[in-house]
This record gives structure tokens, sequence and C-alpha cells, in this order.
């Protein structure tokens, strides 16, 4: 349109001067052509009828119609680039957004497997932390239980070498009161002092003291009796503390040993707790790392979608726009066209 008016302004600066001949047959035949660009009819009409001359009027409607040829061929061409670039970039949106929509899929199946790792993990570390309890615990026990031993072993120790030091005690006294009274009673006196002896050292609900105070006659025989008895259980006695230490020194090994096996397993179990630890924290932060990222690809894909339809949107309103623009262009160049040939065919048959 604008074509039309700059062609308009042209013609109507040409000098008025008296129709050529044939001109009104021509004006006719322009009124006669088939468009709506009644501007540009009009316009011809009007210049034609102030007597422009045809020759300049079809060099002007040439003109004219070239430069709308060229515009058309111009915007072919840009509507050419422009239509491609849209088009390749739709087509690398599409291939980011295929590729994020993998990427995102193959990231959340390693996230899917690194929480069953986690989980794993973190059973297993549960599970070493029950067994280090456990060992912590039996060791407390065995140590209380062997201390609790040692005790006893101490007391029943003391107490056996208190009985062995009164029977070392008493036993020479006996043999020394035998040989003085040698085929006589001992007196009461002396009966009464071993006695007492006997259940100071002995206690009092002792065999031998029990049996020592219910001796009535205690002569010779019968305190070299009591003096057997008593070596007796000397001996027993003896035997005893040997037994107990015995026993003692092997409690002390076994334990020993038991320590020494709960101090191994504690240190294993301790490697593996800390070598356990330090891969659920590797694999925390890679699972924070890949937390992050599916972020970023989500916004990425959100974006990319938004962009991509955009871009299509775009690319339709731009195809849309360019076919209406078309369209009117070629009705355009077809009105001048039309008009052109008239004018050029008139300039030729009066030419002649």
């Amino acid at each position: 349109m604008k074509a039309f008016l700059i062609l308009g302004l042209l013609i109507l600066g040409i000098n008025a001067v008296e129709l050529e001949s044939g001109v009104p047959i021509l004006l006719k035949e322009i009124k006669a052509i088939k468009t709506d660009h009644t501007e540009f009819t009009f316009l011809l009409d009007l210049e034609l009828s102030q007597g422009g001359k045809v020759s300049e009027v079809v060099s002007l409607v040439g003109d004219l119609l070239e430069q709308m040829k060229r515009d058309q061929l111009n915007d072919d061409l840009e509507y050419a680039h422009r239509t491609t670039t849209l088009g390749l970039d739709i087509e690398w949106l599409i291939i980011v957004l295929r590729n994020l929509t993998k990427e995102r899929q193959d990231k959340n199946n390693q996230l899917s497997e690194l929480n069953q790792i986690l989980v794993g993990l973190q059973l297993q570390l549960d599970a070493l932390t029950e067994q280090l309890n456990i060992l912590n615990g039996k060791e407390e026990q065995l140590r209380q239980t062997r201390a609790q031993e040692a005790a006893s072993y101490q007391a029943r120790q003391e107490n056996n070498s208190k009985v062995l030091a009164a029977l070392n005690e008493i036993i020479p006294k006996l043999q020394v009161a035998v040989f003085d009274q040698e085929g006589k009673s001992l007196l009461q006196t002396e009966q009464f002092e071993i006695v007492e002896k006997i259940k100071r050292e002995l206690g009092h609900n002792h065999p031998i003291a029990i049996m020592v105070a219910l001796t009535t006659k205690f002569d010779v025989p019968t305190v070299k009796r009591i003096i057997d008895k008593l070596e007796h259980i000397r001996n027993a006695v003896i035997a005893l503390m040997q037994q107990e230490d015995e026993q003692e020194t092997q409690s002390q090994i076994t334990f020993q040993t038991v320590i020494q096996e709960i101090a191994e397993l504690r240190e294993r179990f301790s490697k593996d707790f800390e070598i356990t630890s330090q891969l659920i924290k590797k694999r925390t932060n890679d699972k924070v790392l890949l937390e992050k990222r599916l972020t970023i690809i989500n916004r990425d894909l959100s974006l990319t979608e938004q962009l991509l339809i955009q871009t299509r949107e775009y690319k339709e309103q731009y195809d849309a726009a360019y076919a209406v623009r078309k369209g009117k262009r070629i009705s355009e160049i077809k009105t001048v066209q039309q008009a052109y040939d008239l004018v050029e065919n008139h300039a030729k048959k009066h030419k002649q």
C-alpha cells in the first residue's frame, strides 16, 4: 500500500498536458481491472485523466512493479533464513529437552540405587554398633566376674593361710605337750588353752574344736589322735591352697585369652565401623550433589519446555504473518502487473 501512495505522489507530480490519443480507452480498461487495490487504480486513473504521458506512466509502473518484486524476493529470503533458524532452534531445543529428560531419568535411577546403598550401609553400621556394644558389655561382665573371682580367691587363700598358720602353731604345741606328759593326762588348763586356740583359729564350729571340747579324757593317746587329724587337715589345706593357686592361674590365663579375643574383635569391628561410616559420608555427599543436579535439570527442563513452546508459537505467528504479507503483496503485484501490461501494450500500439 505504501508503494501505491508513493506512486500516486509521483504521478500527481507530472505536469498536466492534454490527453494522449487512446487514453480514454485505456482508462476504461484500467477501471475494468478486478482488484481490491482501488487506491492504485484511482491514482493511475487520475494521472492519465490529468494528461500524464503514457510512456512516463509505463516507466513509473514498471519501476514500482520491479521494486515490489524485489521487496517480495527480499522478504522470501528473509523468511527462508528466519524460518530455517527458527526450525533449527526448535530442533536444538527438542534435542536438549530429550537429553535433559534422559539425564533426569538416569539421575533418578542413580538416586534410587544410592538410597538403597545408604539403607544397606546404615543397617551394616547399626549391626556393627550392636556388635561393639555386645563386646563391651561382655568385657565389662568378664572383668567384674574376674574381679569377684580374684577377691574370692584372695579371701579363701587368706583364710586358708590363717588355718595353716594356726595348725602350724597348734600341732607343735600338742606334740610338745604329748612329749612332756607321756603317760599322763593333760591338765584341764592345758586342754582349755588348746581348745580355745583351736576355736580361735579354726572357728567355734570347726569339727576339731568341737571334738576337742567334747573329749573327756585328754590323755596322750587322745592328743596323738587329735594331732594326726590336725596334720591330715594341714595337709589338706596345703593341697587346697596349691589347687586354688593353680585354678587362679588358669582363670587368669583364660581371662586374658578371652580379653585378647574381644580386643581383636573390637579392633576389627571398629575398623569396619570406620570404613562404613566413611562410605556413608561419601555416599551422602554424592546424594547431595545428585539432588542438586536434579534440581538444576528440573529447572532447565521447565525453562526449555517454555522456550520450546514460545519458539513454536513465535514460528507459527511468523509463518502466518509471512503468509498474509506474501498473499497481500502477490495480490498487489498482480494488480500492478495487469496495469503495467495495459499501459505498456497501449504505449506499444500508439508508438507504431
